[in-house]
């Protein structure tokens, strides 16, 4: 009996239907000469809503903001040279954060591939110079690829340590004919943790006495935090968190201590829960030379470590016992051996954290203190489940110590690549993915001067997206270095801002300037009842530099 042939399809429509069998809802692009097959594609789709930034910088963001907050995958598509060059920002961010952003870039067409003829956006070697951003990069070279190309790029976005992937495709595959039929990816199984390991790690917990629990980026997920809860709780832990594991637990249970702040510092009041602590467990964090003050945080030995990522034992740490596996995975059998016995002798008890809680959230010194109020007013304005989006600012890094988190997922830092920008269109990336939740994206007016024009995006869209900016005309963190530094002697810091009230209304938003953290709550409060996008500028003089 003759089978009949598949019909044939263009590249382009490959690329959609593929995407389409993947799950994907969203695209964040900017058209191009280069993309009007794909986007011809698109425009057939019943499944995929094109999001449409001001700058492709803004489309990489949305991306990572989506896959952060989803715990999914954020895909973002660009043209040839310039669109791939400017979207490199936030991939590398994506990169350092472990966060899976699928991007998809044309390129000249295959004769012209690599050869720079004088066309249009060339370039010497486009997939070389996405390669160091991502953790795997292929260039299709026939449209019979490019859905098994996307399913391969699913497949490594699933495995292993999370980080962005790239496919590039020369322009000429977009028309080209392809039969092949969609098969998606299959996630693979979660990693498990060598049975024998989990009973090294087990004679340590019977041995110990008291176990700190520092938890970081790993350790955030709707999967991992209700184990984690579970573990914590079993053993009477105290759980410390990186700035990246902040929303791991509730800042407000019992046993969790918060974040001990942006960076470490030997006079951190925590260094006393370390000190009575005789065993740690570090969960998803590589221990790196910004968390821990290249290795000189005293975290108690022995040390069980336990991260998706091989690589990361034993660079300022060594392990007693190294869990490359799934954390989740990894805690349900350390659950299973507690609850056979393997509990320390005592534990921490809460009234024993509450006086290092307690210390942890008072400011330190006057300086600090001007920066309290206003994160207070930021939390007492806003419900438990709220994403708060930082940029690279003050307000933020003083964030890290001083607003407690209480969900995974809610608390969203450029910290790995440490990019200016990220902030508002990161937030709109957030919303798209938790439309049920306020989001509020949390600026310095240097920083929100990388990515303002995204307010086109709210305004095109109405995302409900707060946008607030705290403004004090300077690059603040390089001024308060060069104060340090070379006292006296500032050059290009203070800026010549606008009036952020007034170009918020040349979009169409609504926004309101605000004197003092008690306004900014109000005004807060009332942002998220209104449920529409609207941007705070929140003039601040907080640093002293006589």
């Amino acid at each position: 009996m003759e089978v009949a042939a598949k019909p044939a399809i263009r590249g382009a429509a490959s690329i959609v239907r593929a995407l389409e069998a993947h799950g994907v809802r969203y695209v964040f692009s900017i058209p191009g000469v280069h993309t009007l097959s794909l986007y011809r594609a698109l425009d057939d789709s019943a499944v995929i809503q094109t999001v449409l930034p001001r700058h492709e910088q803004g489309a990489g963001y949305m991306a990572d903001g989506y896959a952060r907050v989803s715990e999914g995958v954020g895909v973002a598509v660009t043209i040839t040279g310039p669109g791939v060059t400017n979207i490199l920002t936030p991939i590398a961010q994506a990169f350092a954060d472990s966060s899976r952003v699928f991007l998809i870039a044309t390129n000249l067409e295959r004769p012209f591939l690599n050869r720079l003829e004088g066309n249009l956006h060339e370039l010497t070697d486009q997939l070389a110079v996405v390669r160091p951003v991502v953790k795997w990069a292929y260039r299709a070279m026939t449209a019979d690829e490019l859905a098994p190309a996307i399913a391969e790029g699913f497949r490594q976005l699933w495995t292993g340590r999370p980080r962005p992937v790239y496919l590039e495709v020369p322009l000429d595959l977009l028309d080209e004919a392809t039969a092949l039929a969609v098969e998606p990816a299959t996630p693979p199984p979660p990693s498990e943790p060598a049975p024998h390991l989990i009973e090294h790690a087990a004679q340590l917990l019977r041995n110990a006495k008291r176990v700190l629990v520092f938890a970081g980026g790993g350790a955030v997920s709707r999967r991992v935090a209700p184990l984690l809860k579970e573990f914590v709780e079993a053993i009477g832990a105290v759980v410390l968190t990186s700035l990246m594991g902040k929303g791991a637990l509730p800042e407000d249970h019992p046993q969790v201590a918060g974040a001990f702040g942006y960076r470490w510092s030997p006079d951190n009041p925590v260094v006393t829960l370390m000190e009575r602590s005789d065993l740690t467990i570090v969960i998803g964090s590589g221990l790196g030379v910004r968390t821990t003050a290249n290795g000189t945080m005293p975290l108690p030995t022995p040390l069980i470590h336990i991260d998706i990522d091989e690589h990361e034992f034993g660079k300022r740490y060594q392990p007693d016992v190294a869990l490359a596996a799934d954390a989740a995975v990894t805690l349900s059998a350390l659950l299973a051996a507690v609850h056979a016995g393997a509990r320390p002798r005592e534990g921490w008890t809460p009234e024993e954290i509450a006086p290092v809680k307690h210390a942890l959230r008072t400011p330190p010194d006057e300086r600090t203190a001007r920066y309290v109020p206003y994160l207070e007013a930021v939390r007492a304005a806003l419900p438990r489940e709220a994403i708060i989006v930082n940029d690279m600012t003050m307000l933020c890094y003083e964030g890290v110590r001083f607003l407690p988190v209480y969900e995974p997922r809610s608390y969203l830092f450029p910290r790995g690549f440490g990019t200016l920008g990220s902030s508002l269109p990161t937030a709109i990336g957030a919303k798209l993915a938790r439309p049920d939740v306020p989001v509020v994206s949390l600026n310095g007016d240097g920083g929100f001067q990388f990515t303002l024009e995204e307010l086109g995006v709210l305004a095109h869209y109405r995302f409900p997206v707060i946008v607030v900016i705290f403004n004090d005309s300077t690059h603040t963190a390089v001024k308060v270095a060069m104060h340090r530094a070379y006292p006296g002697h500032y050059r290009d810091v203070d800026l010549v801002n606008p009036d952020y009230v007034k170009l918020a209304a040349a979009y169409g938003l609504t926004a309101v300037r605000v004197a003092s953290p008690s306004e900014l709550e109000v005004t807060l409060r009332h942002a998220v009842e209104a449920n529409e996008p609207m941007v705070i500028d929140v003039p601040i003089a907080l640093e002293r530099y006589a």
